[in-house]
């Protein structure tokens, strides 16, 4: 009896000391637990939520044993679309056209205090009357200043305040995969529409034009003439075309015309109503290398000509097909830096120097530049 007595008590020690660290660690656990989810939700207040913070990761032992390091993830990207977005909406109008009977619309935007505002020519074109209407409403007469169907550029000017302008920025600068903000009224009736997505390509080749910019941000009718736009809120590209196959639009590439290009001809529309360019006398393919390969040249980069014209600055500097443009006073012709981008920096009567590769060897000439006629 005293022997099972000693059993029995010593089952129920054990039982107790269990009960004991069973309740000991749940409560070290709740205070652990609370610890954690404090120093997580520091950012929450009572009555509502607050901006993301940056994330700070906890210092941590190096490699070496040297010291610590600290990680900081910053929300930034965000936060930088939407001051861009809020900073340049008030710039950005509706164009409303009157053709014939019908009517039609794309969309613009305020580049001077005077009043110009850039879009696309095929906006305008064969319009009898316009108008614009502002991004936070109302309605004012514009009219044509000049207009280029070779670049599909315009400018017209509104009569009526100017709520906001835009500055150009370099198209050059932004790399592939940089953020782009496209803004328009997308289909027409859809204003102030946001778009966002990347730069996908420089120096694009369609429907006639060239040097075009790529990008996946979304571009739908009306937004025709509407600004591309890098997170500085500059316009890099002025949305011109969407791609299209047999059964629609192609899913994420819309074109724009790049700033570089844009720039210089809207200046010249502003200042003599007409797209002024100097003239080399060439017809050039972009190299690639595709067509590097094909011609067996050892270069991807620059402008082959395909043909000269006679009596032109390029043929009197005995340029001819075949050759390739790699520069432009020291400048090297390539996606980002095209050839028709960096004629229209300079004017009729400039002389300027060109590194040609020709049959292997690279020489320098130079020649004036004329007027497009």
């Amino acid at each position: 009896m005293q022997s099972q007595r000693k059993g029995s008590y010593l089952w129920l020690g054990i039982v107790l000391v269990l009960i004991f660290v069973m309740f000991t660690s749940s409560i070290i656990g709740g205070v652990v637990g609370f610890s954690i989810a404090r120093k997580w939700s520091g950012s929450v207040t009572n009555g509502g939520t607050s901006s993301i913070p940056a994330l700070t990761i906890e210092p941590v032992n190096n490699v070496n044993g040297s010291g610590t390091t600290q990680q900081t993830l910053s929300v930034t990207e965000q936060s930088a679309s939407v001051e861009t977005v809020n900073n340049t909406l008030p710039a950005v109008v509706t164009v409303l056209t009157q053709v014939g009977f019908g009517g039609g619309s794309g969309s613009g935007f305020f580049i001077s205090q005077d009043g110009y505002v850039v879009t696309n020519n095929h906006v305008v074109e064969g319009a009898s009357d316009i108008s614009i209407v502002y991004a936070k409403g109302g309605t004012a007469p514009a009219s044509i200043i000049g207009v280029t169907p070779e670049f599909d550029l315009a400018v017209l000017k509104v009569d009526g305040p100017v709520p906001a302008i835009l500055a150009w920025g370099d198209s050059s600068e932004l790399p592939l995969g940089g953020t782009v903000i496209a803004i328009g009224s997308a289909l027409g009736q859809y204003q102030n529409s946001v778009t966002s997505g990347v730069l996908s390509g420089y120096n694009r080749q369609l429907a006639g034009m060239g040097g075009l910019l790529q990008t996946d941000a979304a571009i739908n009718q009306g937004n025709s003439g509407g600004p591309l736009l890098n997170l500085a809120g500059q316009v890099i590209g002025i949305n011109t075309l969407v791609a299209r196959g047999q059964g629609g639009d192609v899913e994420g590439m819309g074109f724009a015309i790049p700033s570089n290009i844009a720039r210089n001809v809207v200046k010249n529309l502003v200042e003599t109503g007409q797209a002024r360019q100097p003239f080399l006398g060439i017809q050039y393919q972009a190299l690639n290398p595709q067509l590097a390969n094909e011609t067996g040249l050892n270069i991807t980069e620059g402008a082959m000509l395909e043909s000269v014209l006679d009596n032109t600055p390029a043929d009197r500097a005995q340029l001819r097909s075949g050759d390739v443009i790699v520069a432009l006073n020291g400048q090297p012709v390539d996606d980002r830096h095209p050839l028709v981008s960096m004629l229209l920096e300079h004017v009729a009567g400039d002389t300027v120097t060109l590194d040609v590769l020709r049959d292997g060897q690279v020489f320098q000439t130079q020649l004036t530049l004329g007027e497009r006629a």
